[in-house]
């Protein structure tokens, strides 16, 4: 998940100023969904979106599944039926796992036809459509309901988030948002960004909108943050405070200065943190593989194994965690020397 901040951060409130910043999170994340997230998302398609797009789709009448139209004329003449044609992506309805494959499948809701006409779409099939976003943002959907998100929609739930950006209660509840002051404004912009426990968070200028306290404030908080932060910032002062690694661009050249220089050297497996943390700030603890015995990597496979079993039965690990730990459970079973 990615949560953006613009330029302008008062953008993000145009359209809410005659909301409270509590009735204004609740209206943008009801469903599981951000929903200026997904306009900023739709608002362009990508070259490779737009020729995706511009061909025709159809449900083939034998299998039921979707496939490139050969003919409309000649698709509706063999399927006889009134749902021949083209049919165009309107909305993601659900997902589910393909059995015994490690894909998905979206049930689809198709444009100017009945929700009962729906059907289950695979992924690559989607992507091939040009409809990739559909399939982001019922990732993310799915995310936030399996748990990843820790913070209850609830008026008391969005009142404490506040209060952790240093919002009163009543700023929160009782204020209509036109009638904050600007830097309570930038307080409520932040909050609604961090709702869903962003992966990566990207500030676009936050100089712009932040006084020299409210910056030093953002330098700790991003310090402490267990995710990635993107900045892009003309303030040399405040990405020297904050940035551990730097893209410049000056002249039409780019110059990266920062902890990445260097790193490019052979990986013997025994580098890296000695922990990373998750999108919902949980601590995982990463087990160095370099000149393991095989009786370390025996031990460290029991361990995988019985993490994903526990993670499976108290869900407490998403399907794409469980396959990475599987995945890492099958390279370990493949370095064994005695097997």
């Amino acid at each position: 998940r990615m949560a953006y901040v613009a330029q302008h951060a008062f953008h993000h409130l145009e359209k809410h100023v005659q909301e409270t910043p509590t009735a204004y999170i609740m209206w943008r994340f009801a469903g599981n969904d951000d929903k200026e997230s997904v306009e900023f998302k739709s608002q362009e398609l990508s070259v490779d979106e737009e020729k995706a797009r511009s061909e025709k789709w159809c449900i083939d009448t034998v299998t039921g599944g979707v496939r490139r139209c050969i003919d409309a004329k000649e698709d509706a003449k063999k399927a006889k039926q009134d749902e021949a044609g083209a049919v165009i992506p309107d909305a993601v309805m659900n997902r589910r796992q393909k059995k015994k494959e490690k894909t998905y499948e979206y049930e689809m809701k198709w444009q100017f036809k009945p929700i009962e006409a729906a059907v289950w779409v695979e992924k690559e099939i989607l992507i091939k459509m040009g409809y990739i976003k559909l399939v982001q943002r019922e990732d993310e959907r799915q995310a936030a309901m399996a748990g990843l998100m820790t913070k209850h929609l609830t008026q008391p739930g969005v009142e404490k988030h506040l209060g952790d950006f240093g919002v009163d209660p009543e700023s929160a509840s009782h204020t209509q948002i036109n009638q904050l002051s600007g830097g309570m404004k930038v307080k409520v912009v932040l909050a609604a960004a961090m709702w869903q426990n962003p992966h990566v968070l990207i500030l676009d200028e936050p100089t712009n909108y932040l006084d020299r306290d409210g910056l030093g404030a953002l330098v700790l908080a991003i310090k402490d943050y267990k995710g990635g932060v993107l900045i892009i910032s003309h303030n040399k002062e405040f990405c020297d405070g904050v940035a551990t690694e730097k893209w410049i661009m000056m002249g039409g050249r780019l110059r990266i200065e920062g902890e990445s220089l260097g790193d490019d050297g052979p990986d013997d497996g025994n580098t890296g943190p000695d922990e990373v943390y998750d999108g919902a700030g949980n601590k995982i603890e990463v087990n160095k593989q370099a000149l393991m015995t095989d009786k370390d990597k025996k031990k460290q496979i029991k361990d995988l194994e019985k993490k994903v079993k526990e993670g499976k039965k108290k869900q407490t690990l998403t399907e794409e965690e469980c396959w990475e730990i599987d995945d890492k459970i099958k390279e370990l079973k493949e370095s064994l020397t005695e097997k």
